[in-house]
């Protein structure tokens, strides 16, 4: 179900913009996917507001890292939000990717996944240690759609 982060390569056609979001999404990917794939995140039936606020973690995870390497004013972060999607969700592509649009963008559950993934970028970005919020997440949020038995084991541990 989970593919293992692929390594970057770059592309001769492929622009700046999009070579750093590749590089930033195979860091958030490597860091959330072992978390997820423990979880066994059922995201074929995730509700639409569950959906926004795993979505919002991964682009606020990807947010301290294009500030940590000088990335202003550019689609960076979306786009690398995207491919964090596609890298954990392979066989989902037209769900979870797709329905990134302005009303999942405006939404209180896209903003407190937001918050949640720039707190653990931050850590990340700081420290080089993956913090906790997706955890706590997982564990507060998402009970009916994963094993919460092995969340609630790494969260203690």
């Amino acid at each position: 179900m989970f593919q293992q982060p692929y390594q970057v390569h770059e592309v001769p056609q492929e622009t700046r913009e999009l070579a750093t979001a590749r590089k930033i999404a195979a860091i958030v990917a490597s860091l959330t996917i072992p978390t997820i794939a423990r979880s066994e995140l059922a995201y074929q039936t995730l509700p639409a507001d569950l959906e926004a606020k795993l979505v919002g973690y991964f682009h606020g995870f990807c947010m301290p890292i294009c500030a940590a390497w000088d990335i202003d004013g550019t689609d960076v972060p979306a786009e690398a939000t995207g491919l964090v999607v596609n890298l954990i969700f392979p066989e989902n592509r037209t769900s979870l990717s797709h329905s990134v649009d302005s009303v999942m963008l405006n939404s209180e559950a896209f903003g407190k996944g937001m918050e949640a993934g720039r707190r653990d970028g931050e850590l990340y970005r700081t420290t080089g240690r993956k913090g906790t919020a997706l955890l706590q997440i997982l564990v507060s949020d998402f009970r009916g759609f994963c094993d919460y038995s092995k969340v609630t084991a790494d969260t203690t541990a």
